[in-house]
């Protein structure tokens, strides 16, 4: 009991004591549930009888049938609407994206050679990006042929060890 911090609650108490007076509680327990759900049950049960002969004769005596032709025009008409609602969904979401085109696709340029000339690319566009709203990544693509097979794209490969870059371009 004491790696759990109750030695001070029940130090006077043996574990049988305890486990005792725990089964005492838990019949007691029981108990009481079952006299509660035997109060319930007997009244709920008369209840539902109750109202269900009430229900029996109010539709007995009820003529309110609907006929089947306004029923089959209520479907139609409801089918009408689903199919409204689908449509100015469908009108909203175009709409939408008119006014909020995606800014920052991700994947933006690939098979950028990883020589000088990609570097001064890719620095160039490092440069001149709005780092307010956008950021930039470049990662490695296409391993190197004498790295083919060493199990260097595991966990993915460095940018030294690819042929070619790739740009993505994320919003903030």
């Amino acid at each position: 009991m004491k790696e759990r911090g109750y030695d001070k609650l029940f130090s006077d108490i043996t574990i049988e004591e305890l486990s005792h007076k725990i089964v005492r509680l838990a019949k007691q327990r029981d108990a009481w549930q079952e006299k509660a759900m035997n109060m319930v049950e007997k009244s709920t049960h008369k209840e539902l009888e109750l109202e269900n002969q009430r229900l029996v004769q109010q539709l007995e005596h009820d003529e309110t049938v609907v006929p089947r032709e306004a029923y089959q025009a209520m479907k139609e008409r409801y089918g009408h609407e689903v199919d409204n609602a689908e449509y100015w969904k469908a009108q909203y979401r175009i709409a939408n994206d008119m006014l909020q085109p995606n800014k920052g696709c991700g994947y933006v340029f690939s098979e950028i050679p990883n020589d000088t000339d990609g570097q001064e690319f890719v620095d160039t566009m490092k440069k001149y990006l709005n780092k307010d709203s956008y950021k930039m990544r470049v990662r490695g693509q296409h391993i190197k042929p004498e790295l083919k097979g060493t199990g260097a794209t595991y966990f993915g490969q460095n940018l030294n060890e690819s042929t070619h870059m790739r740009v993505y371009i994320d919003n903030k």
